[in-house]
């Protein structure tokens, strides 16, 4: 065999072997997917890990994760018998925000982030305190780093009632006197210098000591027209705690052990894996199971509380060399688990180099698909999903009364799909169905054989179309998008036209709507890292157009809402994510009267989308008392005072929640309001005070703004007027003997620019001694005037260069700086609160013309003499 084929042939082993190593890494039977389907290649003992399914808590840069989870299935069976759910946690380290505090321990624990215990590397402590040794778990409310500005008289609001108030500084500005406050009473208070922490203890459950709040002061600053404490650490648990022991039990599952090394946990009875069911597991963790005839499930967290939540892929490590991201290890892709339709995709095709993905190395693609309305009496329509969004692609023949076929994809558009629900809803006379994107959908009247409805649909406030449906019938909006003409853009089905001589009503069961803000797409575009090489009705394809560097510490903006985070570790680590807030489903919203009265009847309603929803579980203090009638109300009579909350809960809604003021029977609350509802600096504000039960001003009233009474009491009007000097948070109360003593708290901003940062991306993430890397980073003004900042670089923690840069409020740019080290070493990147690393390598010795052709010569007759 000659040379050139022998080395041919070990080209083809290695690289038949690489790619095996590759596909090896990626398919694994025993775990490495969210999604476990009967028919894929998967074990019937399946574990999911932290890093594979984003419900568990992981720290990316430390590479530890807390939680597993591990089923146990049977061939051909629906049910997971006792014991075959086996759930494990155990505490890990990770850092305070506030670097100079070192680290504390962490548990997830059904898929909830909980607070374990103080180490020897707290510095605010002097013994290690572990709240799990004695079998409680306490979450975690604050963990920042954010600066923040205080003033005499103002508060640093914390969570669960909790206060820290600015009570005086004194002259020299040396110490400061600080009060904290638990609903409105003082529990505690210190004097402080700068540069110390602020530390309150108390006992929670059965461990004493444990630091509740911590709060580092900065600097301490007395002027002479104002006083201020700067804080740039904040850190807080829960005073209430989860309380754990043996036999206890969570949803389906019972604890089996519990120490200071972890939790386990196994299911006491047999869990049934139902069609089309979602299983309560344990707290926010169930199993959603597809409504098919084959077994496809998988776990998920409850999202239905506002918030923003992550949602990651598989991470990417030398051990694991995850290469390729589907919807089945990448919750952020669209993914329809009824039938099984996913189509989106991302992937290395040529691996990693060093720190860095080299040009087009990662394609990321995606196949349109035909998928069900929630509505099933409307069949299907093509969805595509794109950059980790759902969009609408088109629809098949005969679809929402089209008698043709509809390909928006065809002109190189996509329309997001913006609402697809079948819940039912209930809209009366008059009543208006809000949408997305400024429209509107209004039940104007219903004629006088109850048979019909007249809808009059409203864009923006303006009339835009109307339309009669029959019961059982459909109102259907079509409009053009882009070159897509008379495409169906909202339907709406209803089920039910009722008349009575009291009320009329139309009854809802599907609502459809496609944005008519289209994206139009070409080969050629950017998004990010990513350009589009391809577009067609079969799908779209992107790659990366100049090579990623993965650079330590860095969040990479990859195309839309897709995202790379990168492990501030020397190990290389990563994953891909997705952050949304939660508002895929409508949210509910509770309507009360602003103070209720023992022994009164008071009306509780709840709508959605401006319309009342029925059948909603109202709870008060977490215990039901009724569900809403068909006009979404509950009447409810309290029968004790003080400060509660109400809590609205219906499957397909995200859950609501409402703080409610209950007075005594013959007992007047003092009503306190606050305008401008937006305030600042220098502005007069005027506080009205009114009664709790006819709703009329009150006068002689004394007022408080941030614990000091101001001038004066209330007029006949009820009101009276405050300048305001100083920015941040205060408490405003309002007193008169015979009533119920009034607050609220307003936060006062001051006029000033405020520049955050972003995005800091290092290029290439590794070069040779003397070449430049390209240093990059976002830089916006979140303030509310125009401002000027000086933006500098960092590296070792050394200033080597900078950049002034102006921005009016709102506005934002890129800063980029190139930087050169001669030296071989990891250097670290610093701008702002940002912080990154990359590597220089030894420079290749430049070699002269003279050896060069040396060189060149030797290899030449050592050619010729393997010829010969």
């Amino acid at each position: 065999m000659g040379i050139k084929n022998y080395i041919k042939m070990l080209c083809i082993f290695l690289v038949l072997g690489l790619l095996c190593e590759t596909a090896a890494a990626q398919v694994s039977g025993s775990e490495g997917n969210r999604i476990w389907d009967e028919n894929s290649d998967q074990n019937l003992t399946y574990t999911w890990t932290p890093q594979t399914y984003s419900g568990f808590y992981y720290d990316l840069d430390t590479g530890e994760g807390s939680e597993t989870m591990t089923v146990q299935l049977t061939s051909g069976s629906r049910s997971i018998d006792r014991n075959g759910l086996q759930y494990e946690t155990r505490p890990i380290n990770t850092q305070f925000e506030f670097g100079n505090w070192g680290s504390y321990q962490v548990i997830g624990f059904m898929a909830e982030r909980y607070f374990a215990g103080y180490t020897e590397n707290s510095s605010f402590i002097k013994d290690d305190v572990s709240v799990i040794s004695d079998g409680q778990l306490s979450k975690i409310l604050i963990d920042s780093n954010d600066k923040k500005s205080l003033y005499t008289g103002s508060s640093l609001i914390l969570e669960e009632g909790y206060s820290l108030n600015i009570v005086e500084v004194d002259v020299n500005g040396n110490t400061v006197w600080v009060q904290l406050e638990k609903d409105g009473n003082v529990i505690d208070d210190g004097f402080l210098s700068a540069n110390n922490d602020y530390v309150y203890k108390t006992q929670l459950g059965d461990t004493e000591d444990v630091p509740l709040i911590a709060v580092h002061l900065a600097q301490v600053f007395s002027g002479t027209e104002t006083n201020a404490v700067f804080v740039d650490g904040i850190f807080q648990i829960s005073d209430k705690y989860v309380q754990i022991e043996n036999g206890d039990r969570f949803g389906k599952m019972e604890i089996s052990s519990t120490s200071s090394s972890g939790i386990a946990m196994k299911n006491r009875d047999s869990i049934t894996l139902s069609k089309g069911n979602t299983i309560d597991i344990m707290g926010k963790l169930g199993f959603v199971v597809a409504d098919a005839s084959e077994l496809r499930f998988a776990p998920i967290v409850e999202t239905s509380e506002p918030g923003t939540y992550e949602l990651r892929g598989t991470v990417y490590d030398e051990a694991s060399n995850t290469t390729v991201w589907t919807p089945f290890n990448f919750e952020g892709f669209y993914y329809n688990i009824d039938e099984n339709i996913s189509t989106e995709s991302l992937t290395l095709k040529g691996g990693i180099n060093g720190r860095s993905i080299n040009d087009e190395d990662l394609v990321y693609s995606s196949t349109p698909a035909l998928v069900k309305f929630e509505h099933g009496g409307w069949g299907s329509y093509e969805v595509v999903g794109f950059m980790a969004d759902k969009y609408f692609a088109g629809y098949p023949d005969n679809t929402l009364g089209n008698s043709k076929s509809v390909s928006v994809l065809s002109d190189d558009i996509l329309a997001k799909v913006l609402i697809d629900d079948d819940n039912k809803k209930s809209m009366f006379t008059g009543s208006s169905m809000a949408l997305e994107n400024g429209y509107s959908l209004k039940a104007s009247e219903v004629d006088v054989n109850g048979e019909r409805v007249l809808f009059e649909l409203y864009k923006d406030g303006k009339l835009l179309d109307s339309g009669i449906v029959a019961q059982n019938g459909d109102y259907v909006y079509e409009a053009n998008i882009g070159g897509a003409e008379d495409v169906p853009m909202i339907a709406v089905h209803v089920s039910t036209v009722f008349r009575s001589q009291e009320t009329d009503a139309v009854f809802i069961e599907g609502v459809f709507q496609i944005s008519d803000d289209y994206l139009e797409l070409s080969q050629g575009d950017s998004f990010g890292r990513m350009e589009v090489s391809t577009i067609s009705s079969s799908g779209i394809i992107m790659k990366n157009k100049d090579s990623i560097s993965l650079s330590k510490g860095n969040t990479i903006d990859l195309m839309g809402n897709v995202k790379f985070k990168v492990a501030d570790s020397s190990t290389l680590r990563f994953y891909p994510f997705v952050e949304f807030e939660s508002a895929a489903q409508d949210q509910l919203e509770i309507e009360i009267p602003e103070v209720f009265v023992v022994g009164q009847p008071a009306e509780i309603r709840v709508t959605a989308r401006n319309i009342s929803v029925s059948d909603v579980d109202i709870l008060f203090e977490g215990k039901s008392i009724g569900t809403t009638g068909d006009g979404g109300n509950l009447t409810y009579t309290p029968v004790q005072a003080g400060s509660f909350t109400l809590s609205a809960n219906k499957a397909g809604y995200i859950s609501g929640t409402k703080d409610v003021d209950i007075v005594g029977a013959g007992v007047m609350k003092l009503l306190l309001s606050v305008s401008p509802k937006t305030v600042r600096v220098g502005d007069q504000i005027s506080m009205k005070v009114a009664d709790s039960v006819g709703n009329k001003p009150v006068s002689g009233v004394d007022v408080y703004f941030g614990g000091q009474k101001i001038e004066g009491q209330t007029g006949a009007n009820g009101s009276v007027s405050y300048w305001v000097t100083s920015p941040g948070t205060y408490t405003v109360n309002a007193t008169k003997a015979g009533y119920e003593e009034g607050k609220t708290v307003i936060e006062v901003s001051e006029d000033k620019a405020n520049f955050e940062y972003s995005d800091l991306s290092i290029e290439p993430a590794s070069v040779k001694g003397g070449d430049a890397v390209a240093i990059k980073v976002n830089v916006a003004n979140t303030g509310n005037i125009a401002g000027e900042t000086k933006v500098e670089l960092l590296i070792n923690n050394e200033s080597v260069d900078s950049n002034t840069t102006s921005l009016e409020a709102g506005a934002s740019t890129v800063v980029e700086f190139s930087h050169t080290e001669k030296t071989a070493g990891t250097y670290t990147v610093g701008v702002g609160d940002l912080s990154g690393s990359y590597d220089v390598t030894k420079s290749t010795p430049f070699l002269g013309g003279t050896a060069t052709l040396g060189i060149l010569a030797m290899a030449f007759i050592l050619l010729r003499k393997r010829r010969d």
